[in-house]
């Protein structure tokens, strides 16, 4: 009922502002024709005709009632019209790429668009059970958030006696593994655990890790503060800087690496150095691009070079720590508007979405298959467990009317 009266005091208002300005013997200001009225002011009369043209091509997925009952599909109840309609128009000229909704919306023309948004927004959001168990339970399990760096510390434990307790080895010929980057550790707990990279100590340590576990556990040593190697060099660290050259593509002029699948050497242990380019030379180690360049290198180059990357400074690697579900949620009100409710006519409510729907467009946002600059920025680097708590925590919040209120000029 709310929504109604709101409706017929907008279109009062629209009534009266022409009449204002008439008296006043000022033009009434006309709409740039860039810049056309989205704004929708339906009567009852046009809320019924959305009704019916929802309930011939709408309904079978996004419900009568707004309350979508085919999962992936959002709940379409209360949500503001302009954005409903921005969506239609959308999939219609073939912005938005979905068959099914361009099939079903092909054949109506703006005035039915107009309708069918009015009438969704017109309905309130019934709060479904499933909604009604999550209220409250989003903010408990953003609070109860899963650490992937606790956990991959906890998983640290038997790693502590060879690469010590932060990642940082004090062992003779064992690397550290503090600072690395990311996605190189991740690659190569995973290969040894397949055994395509052979240590007969490393493989039964990681045989039984599952991918979460090894993602936690390289996240935990990424973050760490990495030192430089206590151990004396037995090579010419000033003769190795010249061999080193051929190294710098990948690994960096100083040993940093800034590719995110390959290991940076700079103040890695120089007798693990040594050990690791021999074995690439005899084969041991199978890369071809290493075993290219250091085939022509001699014993006094191989600890040379050693020398020279174990005298180099260690910067760490630029992992990102991630962020709660609180401080996801943060970032996600400040255009959806508090707990979801958004306040923007142009931009969705998230609050009591279906949370299928909500992982679905996050992830699509975050594999770029949906078209939006600031999304796509802002999910580029977030986790699938990450998008799973973003979802759990909006479908539980509960949505809120709006009633939007036009402030005077200054």
């Amino acid at each position: 009922m709310h929504r109604m009266w709101y409706v017929l005091v907008l279109i009062i208002a629209m009534w009266i502002a022409p009449a204002a300005q008439a008296s006043s013997g000022r033009p009434a200001a006309k709409p740039k024709a860039e810049e056309p009225a989205v704004s929708i002011f339906a009567s009852p009369v046009e809320v019924r005709a959305g009704r019916a043209i929802a309930e011939q091509t709408c309904a079978r997925c996004h419900g009568l009632d707004g309350l979508s009952v085919e999962d992936g599909a959002p709940h379409l109840a209360s949500q503001h019209a302009d954005y409903l309609y921005a969506q239609l128009k959308a999939y219609k000229d073939g912005v938005r790429k979905h068959a099914r909704m361009r099939r079903s919306i092909k054949m109506l023309n703006d005035e039915a668009l107009r309708n069918v948004a009015a009438y969704y927004f017109s309905l309130d959001l019934p709060f479904t059970a499933a909604a009604q168990q999550g209220l409250g339970a989003g903010a408990q399990h953003a609070a109860a958030d899963i650490n992937p760096e606790g956990a991959g510390k906890e998983a640290s434990v038997g790693c502590a006696s060879c690469h010590g307790k932060d990642g940082n080895s004090i062992l003779p010929g064992m690397p550290s593994l503090a600072g690395q980057n990311l996605q190189y550790l991740v690659n190569a707990i995973k290969a040894y655990r397949s055994s395509s990279r052979k240590d007969a100590m490393m493989r039964p340590a990681v045989a039984l890790l599952n991918d979460d576990t090894i993602e936690n556990l390289a996240l935990y040593y990424a973050l760490q503060e990495p030192k430089t190697s206590p151990m004396n060099a037995e090579g010419d660290a000033k003769a190795g800087e010249a061999v080193a050259t051929a190294c710098a593509e990948c690994h960096g002029a100083d040993g940093n690496s800034a590719k995110p699948d390959t290991p940076s050497l700079a103040g890695q242990d120089p007798g693990y150095l040594a050990t690791a380019t021999q074995a690439y030379k005899d084969g041991i180690r199978d890369h071809s691009a290493m075993q290219s360049i250091v085939s022509p290198l001699s014993e006094d180059d191989i600890k040379n070079v050693a020398a020279f990357y174990a005298a180099s400074s260690p910067k760490g690697g630029a992992a990102r720590k991630p962020l709660t579900t609180f401080q996801w949620a943060e970032r996600c009100d400040r255009c959806h508007g508090i707990d979801g409710n958004s306040i923007d006519p142009q931009i969705p409510s998230i609050s009591s979405q279906g949370e299928q729907y909500l992982i679905k467009a996050m992830t699509a946002y975050r594999e770029q298959d949906r078209g939006n600059t600031i999304m796509r920025a802002m999910l580029k680097p977030i986790k699938d467990v990450e998008i799973d708590n973003i979802a759990r925590y909006y479908a539980g919040k509960k949505r809120k009317s709006v009633v939007f209120v036009r402030v005077p000029c200054k």
